[in-house]
């Protein structure tokens, strides 16, 4: 892996420190009761900068190893950022965040030992599974802000959107310990 200093000015990777950056600064807006329609505008367009970051990379084969990191990394901090935000509000189960939250400890535990133990071997590309679970949290995410700050939603499409997220964040982590563990048997331990 290499990581080059203009690969931080690159659109995709611009995208992707945007959606970090939401992340980190999310609580302190929340904490400070920014104006509800400024938030949902922000989850709105965390969304479509996770939308767009990865195919103008494809694009414009502006794929960076930064961007292998960055992209997932900014996906996970903001995700992560917003669902234990709804957890300390008292909106959603500690169960649901406990699901999101460890899915995630493990997979970057997996790819940390994988980069660390076979850097030279190894490729990280998301799964489409993995996308999946990205886009309907994030869509949870939006339906949930707006349910709660904006406009009320049935219940019933509440329930589904997180019985959706809960059964492809728990498969997509199944899958990403399957590929990990076809990493570590692929690799001669060193």
């Amino acid at each position: 892996m290499q990581i080059k200093k203009k690969d931080f000015f690159s659109i995709p990777n611009i995208l992707s420190l945007y959606r970090l950056f939401l992340g980190l600064i999310f609580p302190f807006l929340w904490i400070k009761r920014a104006d509800t329609k400024i938030l949902i505008f922000l989850i709105g367009t965390a969304i479509l900068s996770d939308t767009l970051d990865g195919n103008i990379a494809r694009v414009f084969k502006q794929r960076t190893d930064l961007g292998k990191i960055l992209d997932p990394l900014a996906d996970k901090v903001f995700i992560n950022m917003l669902f234990v935000l709804l957890y300390l509000n008292k909106n959603i189960s500690l169960t649901l965040v406990l699901i999101i939250i460890t899915r995630d400890i493990v997979i970057l535990i997996g790819a940390l030992f994988l980069l660390l133990r076979y850097s030279d071997q190894v490729n990280f590309n998301p799964t489409y599974l993995g996308k999946a679970c990205t886009i309907f949290q994030l869509l949870f995410l939006f339906f949930y802000f707006w349910h709660l700050f904006i406009r009320p939603l049935k219940d019933f499409y509440i329930s589904i959107i997180t019985q959706v997220v809960i059964f492809l964040t728990i498969t997509s982590g199944l899958h990403y310990g399957l590929v990990f563990y076809r990493g570590f048997k692929k690799s001669p331990i060193k």
